[in-house]
């Protein structure tokens, strides 16, 4: 990695308030939030793409970027349990790569919170999932610092409209690469590319923490929006799972009213899904890339009610977005995946027992959302 000053201080200040099972963390001293990144010295100011494997991608094409960054997960950044070393690490990474990448550090920030801090998250607090896994040894391997963190890229556009796109980075104790390497690695990749593109939107990139425990990381970054950014936003897509299955899902939506018991409409529930301009023209541009670029993306707008980072946005009023890949599904079914939170959510397992799919999701994801970003006022 290269020089990160600010984040190696972070990262020592968390250990050393951490421990080796999940006992409370010290919390005498809080590290700061949103911290600024601009006197983050850098090496290197070129992105070096190399890849092992053979990955039937060519440069230039969607998904030859995100080939590579997956690979580096998979093989340099697995049990990224959330409020870990392990982590912390993979954040420092994704920081890293947007530094490469010729990002500055004025447009990046983290934004840390504690295990035990209150969100407005649907499952409570973390604390019930962190007993889990200790229980379950995940973290044996691993050390709890009772910290998680989102990170933050901003591209500001001719527009203070924003379009926010999310992935969490956390898993559990495998490589995760399904569940969520493939999610995180798509939005850099679009980052990438749009990084010297004059857009209209402005668009926010957040890569989120602790997902895996109560979404607790995207609820913390909805709660702390200012009613500013809040106004400005028009849409949410959130990217999990893209590789669990055969059939690119995608749904789109939002819901007027959510229950007084908002858990009930988990798993596609009983919840009508409305739609707006934006969201139908989001609609068309997927039926014109499957027409014109043979993409097969499917659209399920119920499914957006699926258990993962989109729904601490749903109370804004405005679409949400999923993508993911499952097995071919019949409502009011949404998901079926083969690797999902089990050993087998590795590359080398996914690319021989599923050749081109590792590929396929993030050639055909990816064409999708730079389509979604390059547009022009979609509402």
């Amino acid at each position: 990695m290269k020089k990160r000053l600010f984040l190696l201080f972070i990262a020592g200040f968390l250990l050393l308030g951490g421990c080796g099972t999940a006992e409370p963390a010290e919390q005498a001293e809080q590290p700061p939030t949103n911290a600024d990144l601009a006197d983050i010295g850098r090496e290197q100011t070129t992105f070096d793409i190399q890849t092992q494997r053979e990955f039937d991608v060519s440069p230039g094409e969607h998904g030859y970027v995100g080939a590579a960054l997956i690979e580096h997960m998979n093989d340099h950044l697995p049990n990224r349990l959330a409020f870990s070393d392990r982590e912390l690490e993979a954040a420092e990474w994704i920081v890293d790569t947007l530094l490469a990448m010729g990002f500055s550090g004025d447009q990046v920030e983290v934004q840390t919170f504690h295990y035990e801090t209150s969100t407005s998250s649907w499952w409570g607090g973390a604390s019930w999932m962190i007993d889990w896994f200790e229980e379950s040894g995940y973290y044996d391997e691993v050390e709890f610092t009772g910290y998680s963190q989102n990170v933050i890229l901003t591209l500001p556009g001719r527009s203070e409209q924003t379009i926010i796109m999310g992935a969490h980075y956390d898993g559990m104790a495998n490589e995760g690469v399904s569940d969520n390497a493939s999610g995180t690695v798509l939005l850099l990749e679009n980052a990438y590319r749009m990084r010297d593109v004059d857009h209209y939107y402005t668009l926010q990139y957040v890569f989120f923490g602790a997902e895996e425990v109560g979404l607790v990381g995207s609820f913390y970054f909805a709660d702390n929006m200012t009613s500013e950014e809040a106004d400005n936003l028009i849409l949410m897509i959130n990217a999990d799972v893209i590789m669990d299955g055969p059939d690119l899902i995608y749904a789109i939506g939002y819901i007027e009213a959510l229950p007084e018991w908002p858990m009930e409409i988990l798993w596609g529930g009983e919840v009508d899904v409305s739609q707006n301009p934006l969201s139908e023209n989001v609609k068309e541009i997927a039926g014109r890339l499957n027409a014109e670029r043979a993409t097969a993306l499917i659209s399920k707008p119920h499914a957006l009610t699926l258990p993962s980072d989109q729904l601490a946005f749903l109370s804004f009023g405005v679409p949400v977005m999923v993508f993911y890949g499952t097995h071919p599904v019949t409502y009011p079914e949404t998901f079926i995946g083969d690797v999902l939170h089990t050993p087998d959510d590795n590359l080398d397992f996914i690319m021989e027992n599923h050749p081109g799919r590792v590929e396929r999701a993030l050639y055909e994801f990816g064409l999708f959302l730079e389509t979604i970003t390059m547009s022009e006022n979609i509402q």
